[in-house]
């Protein structure tokens, strides 16, 4: 049974407590990717998480097991978020194996993903995981789902232009580091380059790894 199911044949004082408790379990993960972008991840206190969701700092554990479960939940929300962008850039892209590649590209740029603050937050994480097997366990699980989705699209695109499907997996690992260089340079460039900027050096290096499609990669950023 989904969850609006379930909601729907509560009573109406249950159904009111399970938003309020949504709403303040919301407000907690989005204080606490807040506060893990501006003073680091081991800075961050739950008195700061508490004071940026104007909560009291007792009432987070009504919500979360501890600071751990928190933070988990926080590195959850981000990933689960950025894999549903790719999604959803993925299915407005249509079926032509180029545009598809350039829609997964898209969503790292994606306003809603590509924020600095969300950026920060999953170097953060990165930073983490050998030291902590909760982070660790949700990294590997969205990294294995996302290596396998942006290698069968460049295994695509390959078998589309008639090339060898063999350097599939060289080629996919080239766009993800390209993607997460660009990412780490949204953090820490000087000057800050802009969000777009960076967008458009991902098709630059699309249209290199790719020149027979470089004419796709070589058109207009599309904004969302």
């Amino acid at each position: 049974m989904n969850l609006t199911n379930k909601i729907s044949i509560l009573p109406v004082g249950s159904a009111r407590e399970e938003r309020r408790r949504r709403d303040r379990e919301r407000r907690l993960i989005e204080a606490t990717l807040d506060c893990i972008a501006t003073l680091g991840l081991r800075e961050t206190t739950v008195q700061d998480i508490a004071a940026a969701a104007g909560m009291a700092a007792g009432s987070i554990s009504q919500y979360f097991a501890g600071k751990e479960a928190l933070y988990t939940a926080a590195l959850d929300s981000i990933a689960t978020e950025f894999a549903s962008r790719v999604a959803e850039r993925l299915a407005a892209s249509g079926n032509s194996p180029a545009e598809r590649l350039r829609g997964y590209v898209d969503a790292y740029f994606d306003a809603t993903t590509g924020q600095r603050r969300k950026v920060a937050v999953w170097f953060a994480f990165w930073g983490e995981v050998r030291a902590q097997p909760q982070y660790r366990s949700v990294c590997e699980e969205h990294d294995r789902a996302h290596d396998a989705t942006v290698q069968a699209l460049v295994s695509d695109l390959l078998r589309a232009a008639g090339r060898d499907g063999g350097d599939a997996a060289a080629l996919a690992k080239l766009v993800t580091s390209t993607c997460y260089g660009l990412w780490l340079e949204l953090l820490t460039g000087n000057p800050k380059p802009s969000r777009e900027t960076l967008h458009a050096l991902a098709y630059r290096q699309l249209a290199a790894l790719f020149p027979t499609h470089a004419t796709v990669f070589q058109a207009p950023i599309r904004e969302r």
